[in-house]
């Protein structure tokens, strides 16, 4: 992995020299020419090259302090650090009091350093004194730090925090894109590192690099991952800061060696990935190939939504994925595309440290078979029976498992209960042979009989023309719908379609479609409006106990096909002979219970049923097809 890793950041990330990373900035702060600070700036893209130092600089920093006569108790980055280090700035509670005054306090000491760091950083390189010149007027400071603490009160989630990460605005351009300061950092940089090596000589022995196989002397310590999200101090990807993890004397890096320059690439390589990774529940992933491909080649991010109108009107993922694969069995794709392998990582990040959830590995051609799998197997015809659902990205699909999420619910507690599934959906997406877990199909049963028996499954199947509520809600439905179709293929036996069959051999299938039939004969009845709800009713009851309900049902539904027959007899026809179809698949006979996984039958019966009842190709008189869809 950390070879791959390596040579991702040698190939794709240009720049990566250890010393540096980059950073995201929230706020610049301009500075005139005569050293006064002038406006705040707020970054859309705040990205920047930043320095950087690894734990054991930063520790190291004082050390070289006090060797050059100053007295320091903490360290600080440079150029760019906090808004509460560079600026003093407090975080307040409710009652105006600082909330943390311990941290505030280790905030003051880290500003000391700053300003120290600027002030030698000015000695040689000029362009830094106009900075430096304003750090050091205590009135204008505080002046600034007032303006600064009027910003963290305004409303909405674009307000200055002080955790927020801020720089300077010098002559027109950030300074962080000039390249004066670079050199003085690098030979400070070096000072750092020199003064902090253990004195008693440990850790200057060369070993095996994990990440290039060569002789080289291990990086104590490695720098963190900062686009993780959730902290702005970043993660660890590889450490070994417990006595446990240690053995045969090793210390630290040394028990997983990785030389500085290549800790220094992966990290680049990791920040660069998560910039653009996909969200799966809590986790983030990151798939790339071993060579560049052609961006139409690339079918990770069909397994996600489409982000705009324009791409989601475009071949779905499923049809892309069969024309590659094709177009790779063919020989029409070149091999230097061809023969390319994909590497996906999964992480999320806890307590400061990088927690890898998923690695993975393979051709791309095994990758667009998994694809083409994934999609094949969700795929269900729309309500209107009109054509195909649009195909659900992981995240829906995760989230399809339960209810909708309430506005005041947070999201990390919204998804507490699926997130134990996120692994297993994204293994089972790119491995067709691993089996939909069966957990998700009885969380998915749970909330979808729910939704059923609260009427919100017919409301949301009978809409015409919905808004973006409705065209949630159906979403939710096709979701649920595909992959319970998905689980049923993946754990092999009879194949189920997207639409009707009604030659299923499941009983449970055909009592679904039964009570579907039965809710449509009293719906369509003169005095249908004595009997609404049914389905809310008997629902619940039925997929679980069908030979105690839909017998009962049936024996009441003649009453409402006698008045259809005499007001409409053609649909009554209809009704007739998707009854006797029905009953002739069950053979006359009703099943006494039903298993969870019957019950699942039950509800693609009545889906598909209710969709078949909507198109005209059904047969039903009064259905009215949507070419839309």
């Amino acid at each position: 992995m950390l070879g791959q890793l390596v040579e991702y950041a040698n190939r794709k990330v240009s720049g990566v020299e250890t010393g540096f990373t980059t950073k995201e900035i929230r706020w610049l702060v301009g500075v005139s020419l005569d050293g006064r600070f002038t406006e705040l700036i707020a970054l859309e893209n705040g990205e920047k090259t930043c320095a950087d130092l690894a734990q054991p600089e930063m520790v190291g920093m004082p050390k070289v302090f006090r060797s050059l006569g100053y007295s320091i108790e903490q360290a600080s980055h440079f150029l760019a650090d906090t808004c509460a280090v560079i600026f003093k700035l407090p975080e307040l509670d409710r009652t105006g009091s600082i909330k943390k005054p311990d941290e505030h306090q280790k905030n003051l000491q880290k500003h000391q350093t700053f300003r120290l760091l600027m002030q030698l950083a000015s000695e040689e390189v000029a362009s830094l004194r106009p900075i430096y010149r304003a750090l050091s007027d205590e009135a204008q400071l505080e002046s600034f730090c007032q303006r600064l603490l009027l910003e963290t009160q305004k409303p909405g989630k674009d307000k200055l925090k002080p955790t927020d990460k801020i720089s300077f605005y010098l002559d027109g351009q950030c300074v962080l894109d000039t390249l004066e300061w670079r050199d003085w950092w690098r030979n400070f940089r070096t000072k750092i590192s020199a003064k902090g090596q253990p004195e008693d000589g440990a850790g200057t022995g060369k070993m095996l690099s994990l990440a290039t196989g060569e002789l080289a002397e291990p990086a104590p310590t490695h720098p963190k991952v900062m686009n993780l999200g959730g902290s702005a101090f970043g993660f660890a990807f590889v450490t070994y800061d417990k006595e446990a993890f240690e053995s045969y004397g090793l210390s630290q890096g040394e028990n997983g060696a990785v030389d500085q320059s290549s800790a220094t690439a992966y990290r680049a390589a990791l920040d660069q990935m998560l910039g653009a990774a996909r969200q799966l529940g809590e986790m983030k992933i990151a798939l790339w190939y071993d060579r560049d491909i052609p961006s139409n080649n690339d079918l990770f991010d069909g397994l996600w939504e489409p982000e705009s109108a324009e791409a989601a009107a475009e071949a779905n993922a499923l049809e892309r994925a069969q024309k590659l694969l094709n177009a790779i069995r063919t020989g029409e794709v070149p091999p230097e595309v061809s023969q390319s392998h994909f590497y996906a990582i999964a992480m999320s990040g806890a307590a400061g440290r990088v927690m890898v959830r998923d690695w993975q590995t393979g051709s791309l051609e095994a990758f667009v078979t998994a694809v083409e799998a994934w999609f094949s197997g969700l795929q269900i015809v729309n309500s209107r029976g009109s054509k195909n659902a649009r195909l659900p990205g992981l995240n829906r699909l995760l989230m399809s498992l339960q209810r909708p999420k309430s506005p005041e619910q947070k999201l990390d507690d919204y998804i507490k209960p699926v997130k134990v599934l996120q692994i297993p959906f994204w293994r089972a997406a790119l491995n067709p042979s691993l089996p939909i877990p069966y957990s998700a199909v009885a969380r998915l049963m749970e909330s979808h009989t729910a939704s059923v028996m609260k009427g919100e499954l017919d409301q949301a199947l009978k809409v015409k023309q919905g808004n973006e509520a409705d065209a949630a809600s159906l979403g939710r439905i096709y979701a649920r719908m595909g992959l319970l179709k998905a689980y049923h293929n993946r754990k092999g036996g009879y194949p189920m379609t997207p639409a009707l069959d009604p030659q299923h051999p499941s009983k449970a299938y055909q009592c679904g479609r039964l009570m579907c039939l039965l809710a449509q004969i009293q719906d369509t009845s003169s005095d249908a409006d004595i009997n609404a709800g049914v389905v809310q009713r008997y629902y619940g009851a039925a997929s679980s106990t069908p030979a105690l309900v839909l017998g009962r049902l049936t024996r009441l539904s003649q009453h409402h096909l006698s008045k259809i027959q005499r007001d409409k007899p053609g649909l009554a026809f209809w009704l007739n002979s998707q009854i006797a179809e029905v009953w002739n698949a069950l053979d006359k006979s009703l099943p006494k219970t039903l298993s969870l996984e019957e019950q699942s039958l039950f509800a693609l019966g009545y889906y598909q049923q209710f969709a078949f009842n909507r198109t005209r190709r059904s047969g039903n008189p009064e259905a009215a097809e949507d070419p839309a869809g």
